[in-house]
Parts: structure tokens; sequence; C-alpha cells
């Protein structure tokens, strides 16, 4: 009996949804997302860390509008791999809590027409927070250049 629920246990760890992943298509494009946040308490020491490439919600529709956006400024590099370019995409996210709050999720959002619209969301295990503590999420994303 401990044999099967340890198997059950295992199973739950590697869910077979192919929505996750790191690259992801825009027509004939791929791209690549990744994400980095730190909780950092009042006095600066770090508190959590998380990072990862796979994320349970991507609205491809709006992430593309969003990156043809931020690509107009003209301020991200371009980077040549095996002969191809690409264009690199960062962006920052801060936050400084001001009361407690459970946080499961790390979430990239836009305002189109006024309205929030979710981009990405990356589910984790869930972390507390107090006030004082600050969030930064670091988002990469890199695709090739037209």
């Amino acid at each position: 009996m401990n044999k099967m629920i340890l198997f059950g246990f295992v199973f739950l760890l590697f869910p077979l949804n192919s929505s996750f992943g790191a690259t992801q298509m825009f027509g004939n494009n791929v791209i690549f997302v990744f994400v980095q946040t730190t909780v950092r308490n009042a006095d600066g020491q770090l508190v959590v860390y998380l990072e990862s490439a796979k994320f349970t919600d991507l609205n491809l529709s709006a992430i593309e509008s969003f990156l043809d956006f931020e690509a107009s400024r003209g301020k991200d590099p371009v980077i040549t791999i095996d002969g191809g370019q690409y264009q690199v995409i960062r962006r920052v996210q801060s936050q400084t809590f001001e009361t407690e709050d459970l946080v499961a999720s790390t979430i990239l959002s836009d305002n189109v027409d006024g309205k929030p619209v979710l981009l990405a969301r990356f589910a984790h295990d869930g972390y507390t927070a107090i006030p004082g503590d600050t969030l930064e999420s670091m988002w990469t994303f890199i695709r090739p250049v037209a």
C-alpha cells in the first residue's frame, strides 16, 4: 500500500500538461520567456528567490503586442546566436508590501484600453509577505529579429 501512495505522489509531481514551457510560438517565430523573483525584508535581507521558464497562463497575442511596444523604445539589445539575430527584452516590476499578504503566483500584466490584461502567470508555492518587504520580478523575453 505504501508503494501505491508513493507512486501517486510522484505522478502528481510530474503533470502531463503540455501548456507549460519556456518557448512559445508566435506565428513562425519562437520566443523564450523567463522570470526571476526576489523578495527582501525591510533590512534588505533575501527572504524568497524564485525563477521559472514554466507558466500556467500565457496570453500570446497580448505578449506579442506588449513586446512590440517595448521594442519600439529602442533600448533592447540584439544578440547573435548561431547566425540568427535575437532581441533581448528585459523588464523589472517592483512592489513594496504595505500589508500582510500571501503570494502564490508571479504575474505580468499590462493596461490595454485602461483595463488590466494578464500577460503571463507563474504559479508557485505561496510565501508570506509582511509590511516593508519588497518584491522584484525580472522578466526576460528573447525573440528572433525579423
